[in-house]
């Protein structure tokens, strides 16, 4: 590998990996937070409900997203 290479990977893998390590640490800490589960838990559901609720739809050939109406 030429050095310039090695030195673009350097330059461009270094913050990432840091990066990835300061989201590690952060999940860890959020995980371990009291409620944690519950919330993840009701986040998955939500999640599950919605894309169950879609795959309705585009069975149905409905899925057409509809602009909600301006409060004002």
């Amino acid at each position: 590998m030429s050095d310039c290479v090695a030195q673009w990977q350097t330059i461009v893998e270094g913050p990432r990996m840091k990066e990835r390590a300061e989201w590690d640490d952060l999940r860890e800490r959020r995980v371990a937070e009291s409620g944690a589960a519950e919330a993840y838990e009701a986040a998955r559901i939500a999640f599950e409900l919605g894309q169950a609720a879609r795959e309705l739809r585009e069975r149905r050939g409905r899925l057409r997203l509809r602009r909600r109406p301006d409060p004002a």
